[in-house]
Protein backbone atom coordinates (compact mmCIF):
# COMPACT_ATOMS: atom_id res chain seq x y z
CA UNK A 1 0.00 0.00 0.00
CA UNK A 2 1.16 3.47 -0.67
CA UNK A 3 1.20 5.87 2.28
CA UNK A 4 1.08 9.78 2.37
CA UNK A 5 2.43 12.07 5.64
CA UNK A 6 1.04 15.13 5.89
CA UNK A 7 2.68 17.50 8.72
CA UNK A 8 1.34 20.76 10.68
CA UNK A 9 2.99 22.51 13.30
CA UNK A 10 6.79 22.41 15.32
CA UNK A 11 10.03 20.68 14.80
CA UNK A 12 8.97 17.57 17.04
CA UNK A 13 5.95 17.30 15.20
CA UNK A 14 7.94 16.81 11.87
CA UNK A 15 10.24 14.51 13.62
CA UNK A 16 7.36 12.54 14.62
CA UNK A 17 6.30 11.92 11.16
CA UNK A 18 9.59 10.37 10.27
CA UNK A 19 8.92 8.20 13.26
CA UNK A 20 5.22 7.51 11.52
CA UNK A 21 7.23 6.73 8.36
CA UNK A 22 9.70 4.35 10.11
CA UNK A 23 7.19 2.30 11.40
CA UNK A 24 4.81 2.06 7.97
CA UNK A 25 7.95 1.65 5.94
CA UNK A 26 8.82 -1.42 8.30
CA UNK A 27 5.22 -2.58 7.80
CA UNK A 28 5.61 -2.88 3.52
CA UNK A 29 4.28 0.39 3.14
CA UNK A 30 5.31 2.63 0.46
CA UNK A 31 5.50 6.31 0.82
CA UNK A 32 4.25 8.68 -1.73
CA UNK A 33 4.31 12.82 -1.49
CA UNK A 34 1.33 13.17 -3.41
CA UNK A 35 -2.18 12.35 -1.86
CA UNK A 36 -3.62 11.39 -5.35
CA UNK A 37 -1.36 8.46 -5.40
CA UNK A 38 -2.20 7.15 -1.90
CA UNK A 39 -4.01 4.24 -0.86
CA UNK A 40 -3.71 5.81 2.33
CA UNK A 41 -3.40 9.68 3.94
CA UNK A 42 -2.20 9.92 7.27
CA UNK A 43 -2.92 14.13 8.46
CA UNK A 44 -0.49 14.50 11.97
CA UNK A 45 -1.67 17.54 13.46
CA UNK A 46 -1.24 20.22 15.75
CA UNK A 47 -3.81 22.10 18.00
CA UNK A 48 -1.72 25.04 19.71
CA UNK A 49 -3.99 27.72 18.20
CA UNK A 50 -7.65 26.76 17.03
CA UNK A 51 -6.77 28.13 13.17
CA UNK A 52 -4.28 24.94 13.05
CA UNK A 53 -7.33 22.67 13.72
CA UNK A 54 -9.27 24.56 11.20
CA UNK A 55 -6.79 24.48 8.70
CA UNK A 56 -6.54 20.22 9.41
CA UNK A 57 -10.53 20.06 8.80
CA UNK A 58 -10.58 21.85 6.18
CA UNK A 59 -7.90 19.49 4.69
CA UNK A 60 -9.75 16.49 5.73
CA UNK A 61 -13.02 17.77 3.40
CA UNK A 62 -10.88 18.47 0.50
CA UNK A 63 -9.17 15.24 0.40
CA UNK A 64 -12.07 13.30 1.35
CA UNK A 65 -13.47 14.57 -1.78
CA UNK A 66 -10.70 11.88 -3.32
CA UNK A 67 -13.29 8.89 -1.83
CA UNK A 68 -15.45 9.30 -4.81
CA UNK A 69 -12.96 8.30 -7.49
CA UNK A 70 -11.20 5.64 -5.50
CA UNK A 71 -10.85 3.63 -2.34
CA UNK A 72 -8.23 6.07 -0.20
CA UNK A 73 -7.80 6.01 3.82
CA UNK A 74 -7.50 9.11 5.74
CA UNK A 75 -6.18 8.82 9.88
CA UNK A 76 -6.36 11.75 11.64
CA UNK A 77 -3.49 11.68 14.41
CA UNK A 78 -1.01 13.76 16.34
CA UNK A 79 -2.06 16.50 19.06
CA UNK A 80 -5.52 17.34 17.60
CA UNK A 81 -6.76 13.82 17.90
CA UNK A 82 -5.09 13.16 21.51
CA UNK A 83 -6.66 16.18 22.85
CA UNK A 84 -10.08 15.83 21.19
CA UNK A 85 -10.37 12.61 21.40
CA UNK A 86 -13.53 10.79 19.89
CA UNK A 87 -14.79 14.29 19.09
CA UNK A 88 -12.10 14.55 16.30
CA UNK A 89 -14.49 12.80 13.87
CA UNK A 90 -17.28 15.03 14.32
CA UNK A 91 -14.76 17.62 13.30
CA UNK A 92 -13.08 15.87 10.69
CA UNK A 93 -16.34 13.92 9.44
CA UNK A 94 -14.01 12.36 6.43
CA UNK A 95 -11.96 10.28 8.87
CA UNK A 96 -11.52 7.12 8.99
CA UNK A 97 -9.21 6.24 11.73
CA UNK A 98 -7.19 8.28 14.83
CA UNK A 99 -4.28 7.95 16.45
CA UNK A 100 -2.77 9.83 18.95
CA UNK A 101 1.24 11.25 19.95
CA UNK A 102 2.26 8.01 21.67
CA UNK A 103 1.40 4.21 20.56
CA UNK A 104 2.47 4.70 17.02
CA UNK A 105 3.65 0.88 16.70
CA UNK A 106 -0.33 0.62 16.65
CA UNK A 107 -0.71 2.01 13.52
CA UNK A 108 -0.61 -0.63 10.86
CA UNK A 109 -3.14 -2.64 13.46
CA UNK A 110 -5.41 0.64 12.86
CA UNK A 111 -5.29 0.76 9.57
CA UNK A 112 -6.34 -2.61 8.97
CA UNK A 113 -8.87 -1.88 11.03
CA UNK A 114 -10.39 0.71 9.14
CA UNK A 115 -9.63 -1.42 5.67
CA UNK A 116 -11.80 -3.86 7.67
CA UNK A 117 -15.00 -1.13 7.84
CA UNK A 118 -13.94 -0.38 11.05
CA UNK A 119 -14.14 3.34 12.27
CA UNK A 120 -11.13 2.71 14.58
CA UNK A 121 -9.12 5.44 17.16
CA UNK A 122 -5.99 4.28 19.50
CA UNK A 123 -5.09 7.55 21.95
CA UNK A 124 -3.28 6.08 24.83
CA UNK A 125 -2.40 8.42 27.65
CA UNK A 126 0.90 10.18 26.42
CA UNK A 127 3.11 8.22 29.38
CA UNK A 128 4.94 5.92 27.57
CA UNK A 129 8.77 7.16 25.76
CA UNK A 130 8.24 4.62 22.63
CA UNK A 131 11.57 4.45 20.58
CA UNK A 132 10.36 4.21 16.64
CA UNK A 133 12.23 3.12 13.32
CA UNK A 134 13.31 6.71 11.74
CA UNK A 135 13.31 7.67 8.24
CA UNK A 136 14.59 10.72 8.02
CA UNK A 137 13.85 13.24 5.04
CA UNK A 138 17.69 14.82 5.29
CA UNK A 139 20.74 13.04 4.96
CA UNK A 140 22.66 15.65 6.35
CA UNK A 141 20.15 17.40 8.78
CA UNK A 142 18.94 15.28 11.62
CA UNK A 143 16.16 15.75 14.21
CA UNK A 144 17.21 14.02 17.58
CA UNK A 145 14.60 13.80 20.28
CA UNK A 146 15.67 13.97 23.61
CA UNK A 147 12.50 14.06 25.62
CA UNK A 148 8.65 14.40 24.93
CA UNK A 149 6.28 16.32 26.85
CA UNK A 150 6.22 18.60 29.52
CA UNK A 151 5.25 19.27 33.26
CA UNK A 152 5.70 23.02 33.33
CA UNK A 153 1.58 24.09 32.85
CA UNK A 154 1.90 27.13 31.52
CA UNK A 155 -1.43 28.72 31.71
CA UNK A 156 -2.61 28.84 27.42
CA UNK A 157 -0.60 25.73 26.94
CA UNK A 158 -2.36 22.06 25.65
CA UNK A 159 0.80 20.40 25.70
CA UNK A 160 1.03 18.80 28.84
CA UNK A 161 -2.36 17.52 28.20
CA UNK A 162 -1.89 16.26 24.50
CA UNK A 163 2.19 15.38 24.93
CA UNK A 164 2.16 14.03 28.46
CA UNK A 165 4.34 14.98 31.23
CA UNK A 166 8.09 15.29 30.77
CA UNK A 167 9.74 12.40 29.74
CA UNK A 168 13.20 12.15 28.94
CA UNK A 169 15.60 9.76 26.97
CA UNK A 170 18.37 8.04 28.79
CA UNK A 171 21.62 10.18 28.09
CA UNK A 172 23.84 7.50 26.79
CA UNK A 173 20.56 6.70 24.09
CA UNK A 174 20.82 10.49 22.78
CA UNK A 175 24.43 10.54 22.58
CA UNK A 176 24.50 7.63 21.03
CA UNK A 177 22.20 8.76 18.27
CA UNK A 178 24.37 11.63 17.76
CA UNK A 179 27.36 10.03 17.68
CA UNK A 180 25.96 7.35 14.84
CA UNK A 181 24.33 10.79 12.76
CA UNK A 182 28.09 11.90 12.92
CA UNK A 183 29.62 8.62 11.81
CA UNK A 184 26.93 8.94 9.12
CA UNK A 185 27.79 11.99 7.92
CA UNK A 186 25.70 14.35 9.25
CA UNK A 187 26.46 18.05 9.30
CA UNK A 188 23.80 19.61 11.81
CA UNK A 189 21.48 18.28 14.45
CA UNK A 190 18.84 19.72 15.93
CA UNK A 191 18.10 18.38 19.80
CA UNK A 192 14.14 18.73 20.25
CA UNK A 193 11.88 18.73 23.43
CA UNK A 194 8.74 20.81 24.23
CA UNK A 195 10.86 22.02 26.80
CA UNK A 196 14.21 21.18 25.89
CA UNK A 197 16.51 22.88 28.82
CA UNK A 198 14.08 21.00 31.57
CA UNK A 199 15.71 17.54 30.19
CA UNK A 200 16.36 15.36 32.77
CA UNK A 201 14.52 16.94 35.66
CA UNK A 202 12.77 13.93 35.64
CA UNK A 203 15.32 10.96 35.73
CA UNK A 204 16.57 11.95 39.18
CA UNK A 205 20.01 10.81 38.61
CA UNK A 206 21.73 13.78 38.23
CA UNK A 207 21.25 13.98 34.43
CA UNK A 208 20.81 17.75 32.92
CA UNK A 209 20.75 19.44 30.16
CA UNK A 210 24.01 20.98 30.68
CA UNK A 211 25.37 17.64 31.33
CA UNK A 212 24.10 16.25 27.51
CA UNK A 213 25.09 19.31 25.78
CA UNK A 214 28.48 19.09 27.20
CA UNK A 215 28.08 15.15 26.01
CA UNK A 216 27.20 16.02 22.52
CA UNK A 217 29.80 18.79 22.14
CA UNK A 218 32.78 15.88 22.59
CA UNK A 219 30.99 14.26 19.03
CA UNK A 220 32.92 15.53 15.48
CA UNK A 221 29.65 16.86 14.21
CA UNK A 222 29.63 20.65 12.80
CA UNK A 223 26.76 21.94 14.45
CA UNK A 224 24.39 21.07 17.14
CA UNK A 225 21.08 23.15 18.14
CA UNK A 226 18.39 22.68 20.29
CA UNK A 227 15.10 24.07 20.92
CA UNK A 228 12.73 25.24 22.46
CA UNK A 229 14.19 26.83 25.86
CA UNK A 230 12.26 27.97 28.70
CA UNK A 231 13.75 31.11 30.63
CA UNK A 232 13.05 29.48 33.74
CA UNK A 233 15.29 26.67 32.80
CA UNK A 234 17.97 28.61 31.19
CA UNK A 235 20.57 27.90 34.25
CA UNK A 236 24.28 29.52 34.66
CA UNK A 237 25.60 25.70 33.94
CA UNK A 238 23.29 25.29 30.70
CA UNK A 239 25.29 28.60 29.66
CA UNK A 240 28.29 27.59 30.45
CA UNK A 241 28.20 24.53 28.08
CA UNK A 242 27.13 25.84 25.40
CA UNK A 243 29.74 28.26 25.35
CA UNK A 244 32.41 25.79 25.99
CA UNK A 245 31.52 23.69 23.08
CA UNK A 246 32.75 24.53 19.71
CA UNK A 247 29.93 22.65 17.66
CA UNK A 248 27.20 24.05 19.67
CA UNK A 249 25.76 26.89 17.59
CA UNK A 250 25.26 30.88 18.83
CA UNK A 251 21.25 30.52 18.30
CA UNK A 252 19.21 29.83 21.48
CA UNK A 253 15.24 30.19 21.02
CA UNK A 254 13.64 31.44 24.24
CA UNK A 255 10.00 32.55 24.60
CA UNK A 256 9.58 34.73 26.69
CA UNK A 257 5.59 35.59 25.67
CA UNK A 258 5.02 38.84 27.24
CA UNK A 259 7.06 42.15 28.84
CA UNK A 260 4.42 42.36 31.20
CA UNK A 261 4.62 40.88 34.56
CA UNK A 262 1.37 41.01 35.16
CA UNK A 263 0.89 38.80 31.91
CA UNK A 264 3.66 36.60 33.01
CA UNK A 265 2.52 35.87 36.44
CA UNK A 266 -1.36 35.03 34.68
CA UNK A 267 0.47 33.15 32.17
CA UNK A 268 2.59 31.16 34.78
CA UNK A 269 5.55 31.45 33.32
CA UNK A 270 7.47 31.48 36.23
CA UNK A 271 9.58 34.48 35.93
CA UNK A 272 9.51 38.04 35.29
CA UNK A 273 10.76 40.64 32.70
CA UNK A 274 13.93 41.59 34.77
CA UNK A 275 14.74 37.77 35.53
CA UNK A 276 14.41 37.90 31.67
CA UNK A 277 16.51 40.21 30.96
CA UNK A 278 19.11 39.24 32.87
CA UNK A 279 19.35 36.42 31.63
CA UNK A 280 19.56 37.75 28.05
CA UNK A 281 22.68 39.95 29.50
CA UNK A 282 24.31 36.30 30.48
CA UNK A 283 23.93 34.39 27.49
CA UNK A 284 25.35 37.67 25.25
CA UNK A 285 28.07 37.85 27.65
CA UNK A 286 28.97 34.56 27.67
CA UNK A 287 28.33 33.76 24.26
CA UNK A 288 29.29 36.64 21.74
CA UNK A 289 27.29 37.18 18.42
CA UNK A 290 24.50 35.21 20.18
CA UNK A 291 21.42 35.58 18.20
CA UNK A 292 18.32 34.93 20.68
CA UNK A 293 15.21 34.31 19.06
CA UNK A 294 11.68 34.38 21.36
CA UNK A 295 8.15 33.63 21.08
CA UNK A 296 5.38 36.16 21.82
CA UNK A 297 1.54 36.39 22.50
CA UNK A 298 -0.67 38.88 22.24
CA UNK A 299 -4.04 38.97 23.48
CA UNK A 300 -4.27 37.18 26.24
CA UNK A 301 -7.14 37.10 28.66
CA UNK A 302 -6.77 40.70 30.46
CA UNK A 303 -3.75 42.26 28.45
CA UNK A 304 -4.17 45.80 28.27
CA UNK A 305 -2.44 48.43 26.52
CA UNK A 306 0.34 49.10 29.39
CA UNK A 307 1.01 45.40 29.06
CA UNK A 308 1.21 44.92 24.96
CA UNK A 309 3.67 48.25 25.38
CA UNK A 310 5.76 46.70 28.02
CA UNK A 311 6.07 43.75 25.35
CA UNK A 312 7.05 46.14 22.86
CA UNK A 313 9.81 47.64 25.20
CA UNK A 314 11.03 44.33 25.71
CA UNK A 315 10.98 44.05 21.85
CA UNK A 316 13.27 46.90 21.92
CA UNK A 317 15.40 46.25 24.39
CA UNK A 318 16.43 43.11 24.24
CA UNK A 319 16.39 43.28 19.87
CA UNK A 320 15.35 39.71 19.16
CA UNK A 321 16.95 38.20 15.75
CA UNK A 322 13.70 36.65 15.65
CA UNK A 323 10.13 37.35 17.11
CA UNK A 324 7.48 34.63 16.14
CA UNK A 325 4.44 36.11 17.30
CA UNK A 326 0.70 35.03 17.54
CA UNK A 327 -2.77 35.81 18.64
CA UNK A 328 -3.97 34.32 21.99
CA UNK A 329 -6.00 31.38 20.62
CA UNK A 330 -8.36 29.60 24.12
CA UNK A 331 -7.23 25.59 24.05
CA UNK A 332 -9.79 23.04 25.54
CA UNK A 333 -8.85 22.27 29.36
CA UNK A 334 -6.14 24.39 29.98
CA UNK A 335 -5.77 26.88 33.10
CA UNK A 336 -6.48 30.00 30.95
CA UNK A 337 -9.83 28.45 29.45
CA UNK A 338 -12.13 29.66 31.85
CA UNK A 339 -10.70 33.14 31.68
CA UNK A 340 -12.55 33.13 28.13
CA UNK A 341 -11.25 35.31 25.49
CA UNK A 342 -12.41 38.84 26.02
CA UNK A 343 -10.25 40.69 23.61
CA UNK A 344 -11.58 41.39 19.92
CA UNK A 345 -10.33 39.60 17.28
CA UNK A 346 -9.78 43.32 15.80
CA UNK A 347 -7.62 44.17 18.69
CA UNK A 348 -5.36 41.51 18.92
CA UNK A 349 -4.77 41.56 15.11
CA UNK A 350 -3.69 45.24 16.07
CA UNK A 351 -1.38 44.11 18.22
CA UNK A 352 0.08 41.40 16.31
CA UNK A 353 0.91 43.68 13.36
CA UNK A 354 2.34 46.20 15.29
CA UNK A 355 5.16 43.62 16.86
CA UNK A 356 5.70 42.28 13.60
CA UNK A 357 6.13 45.63 12.49
CA UNK A 358 8.86 45.99 15.01
CA UNK A 359 10.47 42.73 14.77
CA UNK A 360 10.95 43.81 11.24
CA UNK A 361 12.71 46.64 11.40
CA UNK A 362 15.34 45.00 13.94
CA UNK A 363 15.48 42.20 11.89
CA UNK A 364 16.86 44.79 8.77
CA UNK A 365 18.84 46.67 11.27
CA UNK A 366 20.43 43.51 12.68
CA UNK A 367 21.05 42.28 9.37
CA UNK A 368 22.12 45.55 7.71
CA UNK A 369 25.07 45.58 10.18
CA UNK A 370 26.28 41.94 8.90
CA UNK A 371 26.98 43.15 5.13
CA UNK A 372 30.48 43.04 3.91
CA UNK A 373 30.99 40.10 6.11
CA UNK A 374 32.15 36.59 5.51
CA UNK A 375 29.92 34.27 6.56
CA UNK A 376 29.51 30.02 7.05
CA UNK A 377 26.40 28.64 5.75
CA UNK A 378 24.62 25.14 5.82
CA UNK A 379 23.17 24.37 2.02
CA UNK A 380 19.65 23.38 2.52
CA UNK A 381 17.74 23.89 -0.04
CA UNK A 382 18.41 25.54 -4.08
CA UNK A 383 16.09 27.44 -5.57
CA UNK A 384 15.83 26.76 -9.59
CA UNK A 385 13.39 28.94 -10.67
CA UNK A 386 16.06 31.94 -9.00
CA UNK A 387 19.21 30.79 -9.26
CA UNK A 388 19.99 30.65 -5.74
CA UNK A 389 20.48 28.41 -2.53
CA UNK A 390 19.08 29.40 0.93
CA UNK A 391 21.24 28.28 3.94
CA UNK A 392 21.61 28.88 7.67
CA UNK A 393 24.34 30.88 9.50
CA UNK A 394 25.63 29.21 12.86
CA UNK A 395 23.23 32.15 14.58
CA UNK A 396 20.68 30.75 12.84
CA UNK A 397 20.06 33.59 10.53
CA UNK A 398 18.54 32.99 6.46
CA UNK A 399 21.11 33.26 3.59
CA UNK A 400 20.31 33.62 0.16
CA UNK A 401 23.68 33.63 -1.80
CA UNK A 402 23.99 32.88 -6.01
CA UNK A 403 25.23 28.58 -6.22
CA UNK A 404 23.89 25.37 -8.14
CA UNK A 405 22.51 22.01 -6.71
CA UNK A 406 25.66 20.39 -5.72
CA UNK A 407 26.29 22.63 -2.72
CA UNK A 408 23.21 21.78 -0.70
CA UNK A 409 23.90 19.86 1.88
CA UNK A 410 27.58 21.60 2.40
CA UNK A 411 28.95 24.34 4.40
CA UNK A 412 30.32 26.92 2.20
CA UNK A 413 31.24 30.52 2.88
CA UNK A 414 29.27 33.69 1.41
CA UNK A 415 30.42 36.96 1.47
CA UNK A 416 27.27 39.32 2.47
CA UNK A 417 26.11 42.44 0.59
CA UNK A 418 22.76 43.44 0.86
CA UNK A 419 19.90 42.75 3.36
CA UNK A 420 16.04 42.26 4.28
CA UNK A 421 14.37 41.61 7.07
CA UNK A 422 14.02 38.07 6.52
CA UNK A 423 17.33 37.45 4.85
CA UNK A 424 20.87 38.33 4.27
CA UNK A 425 22.48 37.55 0.59
CA UNK A 426 25.57 37.27 -1.18
CA UNK A 427 27.85 35.15 -2.88
CA UNK A 428 29.12 31.78 -2.54
CA UNK A 429 33.11 32.04 -2.01
CA UNK A 430 34.21 28.58 -2.26
CA UNK A 431 33.07 24.85 -0.59
CA UNK A 432 34.67 24.75 2.79
CA UNK A 433 33.53 20.73 3.72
Amino acid sequence: MRACILTWGCQLNHHKSEEIAGVLVASGYTLVEDPEEADVILLNTCMVRQKSEDKVASRVAELSRLKRRKRVLIGVGGCMAQGRGPQVFALCPGADFAFGTTGLRHLPVLIAQALGGERAAFLPEPRELERLPILRKSSFQAYVTVAEGCSHSCAYCVVPRVRGPLRSRPIEEVVGEVRELAEQGYREVTLLGQNVDAYGLDLRDGTNFARLLREVGKIPIPRVRFTSSHPAYMTEEVIAAIAEAENICEHVHIAVQSGSDRILQAMRRGYTREKFLALVERLRKAVPGVNITTDVIVGFPGEEERDFEATLSLIREVRFGTVYVAAYSPRPRTPAEPLGDPIPPHEKARRLQEVLALARRIGLELHEERIGETTEILVEEYLPEKGLVMGKTRDFRTVLASGGPDLVGKLVEVELDHATPAALWGGVKEPVR
